[in-house]
């Protein structure tokens, strides 16, 4: 059965993704962004024959008002809007604040007053043991969206959220700033080889965003299970491939930049209400768990389910981006 999705930020890296993944599928989706030139993008990337399903609407999260006109008659809506830019948070937190926290409970609310079925958070691994101002207000966000579970009586509208890390070869990604450099010619920089990461591919969101937004019960947070690698390993398979000799630039990390980001922290194992094949479900301000141990890209193996990806792994990631790029 076809529904009507509304996706915030739906012009962006992974909102783009979701928005042509839901009209492929048969669905109506509304895409609520406020750049008008991406807009224009996104609509010219989508197949003629699917683009009467699609309506680009012009707005910001923090528009109250126009977020309720574009949630009449919507039956779902994944919030993925977000301002994500560690320095320019730092530069100006009114504005980080403003949207990330503020315009999250618009969106919460908005779906309330509109009679939405289900609605799905996308937040981030910045979020668990925040160090910057952007992780602080998206922990802010995830609890001020799962709580609207609360008022939801009237509405039936269920709240839930997924958290991970950052996708593979996003906007912005180290991957595009090592290719510019590349490209010019010049010494690639690296923060500290030591930084482990975790790994997830943009098709692999899409479905942990989807799959939660379908099948998690109101008030869970989805969590993956997912690979690691470190920096300095995809610093040198990225060398391999492009075959740089040079060594790259050392250049220390950046202001709260964290050497290894956290899935969960230990003191929100707590709340760990299940560890599935793929995937640990949290239930924010319940305790589940006795707690104590963490999901961290710094510690694979046993406690995270997961792995340390090789430089050998990392070659053949970088060669399919290169071929796909």
């Amino acid at each position: 059965m076809a529904d009507t999705y509304l996706v915030t930020g739906g012009t962006g890296f992974l909102g783009s993704a979701i928005t042509k993944h839901l009209l492929a599928s048969g669905h109506k989706v509304r895409v609520y962004a406020r750049n008008e030139h991406s807009h224009e993008a996104l609509e010219k990337s989508i197949p003629e024959e699917l683009k009467p399903n699609l309506s680009c609407l012009l707005g910001a999260v923090e528009d109250l008002p126009r977020l309720l006109k574009a949630m009449r008659g919507v039956t779902c809506v994944v919030h993925a809007a977000a301002q994500k830019i560690v320095p320019l948070a730092e530069y100006d937190p009114g504005s980080c604040i403003s949207t990330n926290v503020q315009g999250s409970r618009n969106v919460a609310d908005a779906c309330l007053s509109s009679g939405v079925r289900r609605a799905v958070l996308v937040s981030t691994d910045k979020a668990s043991s925040p160090a910057t101002l952007y992780g602080a207000s998206k922990l802010c966000a995830e609890r001020a969206w799962l709580a609207s579970n609360r008022y939801s009586a009237g509405s039936g509208t269920e709240f839930v959220a997924c958290r991970y890390g950052n996708v593979w070869a996003s906007k912005g990604s180290v991957l595009e700033a090592w290719l510019a450099s590349a490209t010019r010619g010049i010494s690639l920089k690296l923060t500290d080889p030591r930084c482990t990461r975790f790994h997830i591919h943009r098709g692999e969101a899409v479905e942990l965003v989807l799959n939660a937004l379908r099948h998690a019960s109101p008030g869970e947070l989805w969590i993956p299970k997912l690979p690691t690698y470190r920096i300095g390993d995809l610093c040198m398979a990225f060398r391999k491939v492009f075959d740089i000799p040079s060594q790259p630039e050392v250049i220390g990390l950046r202001l709260a930049e964290k050497l290894h980001e956290d899935l969960i922290s230990p003191h929100e194992s707590i709340a760990c209400k299940a560890q599935e094949q793929d995937k640990y479900v949290l239930e924010p301000g319940r305790i589940h768990d006795k707690g104590g141990w963490g999901y961290s890209s710094g510690t694979p193996g046993e406690t995270s389910k997961t792995h340390r990806m090789s430089v050998e792994e990392l070659i053949g990631e970088v060669k399919t981006w290169r071929e796909n790029e």
